[in-house]
C-alpha cells in the first residue's frame, strides 16, 4: 500500500474512487489516532486534509520529523485552503512560474 488518506466523507470517497483507501475522520482526538494507525501501516505517502492537520500540526510534526515515511501530504478540502494557506494553483503557479 502506497498512498492512504484521512480527511472528511468527500475526500475519502473521492480518492477512494481512484483506488486510494482511507478513513473518514473528525476532530483532533480522532486525527491524531488516524494518523498513528496510519503509520503502523506500509504506507509510504499519506494525503491529510489541511483543516484536519491545522489543529493538531505541532503533535503531527513531532511524530513526523523522526521518522523518513510516510510522506505527510496536506491538502485542501471540498471547502478550499484553510485560510492564509496558498492553494494547490498557487503553489504550482509559483513554483513553474505559469498557470496550468
Amino acid at each position: 500500500m502506497d498512498f492512504y488518506v484521512i480527511g472528511d466523507e468527500n475526500m475519502v470517497l473521492g480518492l477512494g474512487l481512484m483506488g486510494i483507501p482511507g478513513e473518514t475522520v473528525s476532530g483532533e482526538e480522532n486525527t491524531l489516532k488516524a494518523i498513528s494507525e496510519a503509520m503502523k501501516k506500509q504506507i509510504k505517502i499519506i494525503l491529510i486534509s489541511d483543516r484536519l492537520l491545522e489543529p493538531v500540526r505541532s503533535q503531527v510534526e513531532e511524530i513526523i520529523l523522526k521518522r523518513d515515511f510516510p510522506l505527510l501530504l496536506e491538502i485542501p478540502d471540498r471547502q478550499g485552503p484553510v485560510k492564509g494557506k496558498k492553494s494547490i494553483k498557487d503553489i504550482l503557479k509559483s513554483s513553474l512560474g505559469f498557470n496550468i
